[in-house]
């Protein structure tokens, strides 16, 4: 097992975690464009539906003149059949795009918990390098000490 300096894998940590945090921006990207995509299905999806209402609404008025009453009534139908039918596809387009959220959600979770643990193990490594610092210069210190120590003792045993 090859070991590498300490360094290296603080850059390498660095590296995974601002990759993991680009995946994760990304994904927050995709999911509001699914979003996006559903809010218009809906918001068409809406129009479709107010004007069926509408339609049905004004079924039973007069035709315009000279068109006979069974006519305008048949072709009356055949719209509100035609914008029933609108109604259903953009139905079925808002399902889809429900479920494209939620797998965008579902993409989005998992690279921030990718991202967590990049942290994490970056986090990590920096405390054990703090740590290593740490003894490090309480070790240097102690040496200074023992050496301060040497020469007031040598000092001492020179007076007498």
């Amino acid at each position: 097992m090859k070991r590498y300096p300490l360094q290296t894998l603080l850059q390498l940590r660095e590296h995974r975690t601002e990759a993991a945090r680009m995946v994760v921006l990304d994904k927050q990207r995709a999911l509001q464009q699914c979003v996006d995509a559903c809010t218009r299905v809906q918001t068409e999806l809406t129009g479709l539906e107010r004007d069926r209402s509408d339609h049905r609404g004004r079924l039973l008025e007069p035709p315009p003149a000279g068109v006979p009453w069974p006519a305008a009534f048949s072709q009356r139908e055949a719209h509100i059949d035609l914008l029933g039918g609108q109604i259903v596809g953009a139905q079925q387009r808002l399902s889809k795009a429900q479920d494209a959220v939620r797998a965008a959600e579902a993409a989005l979770q998992e690279a921030r918990e990718a991202f967590f643990r990049a942290k994490g193990r970056q986090d990590a490594l920096e405390k054990r390098r703090d740590l290593w610092k740490r003894e490090q210069r309480g070790l240097f210190e102690r040496q200074e000490e023992a050496v301060n120590e040497d020469l007031i003792q040598a000092r001492y045993m020179a007076r007498h």
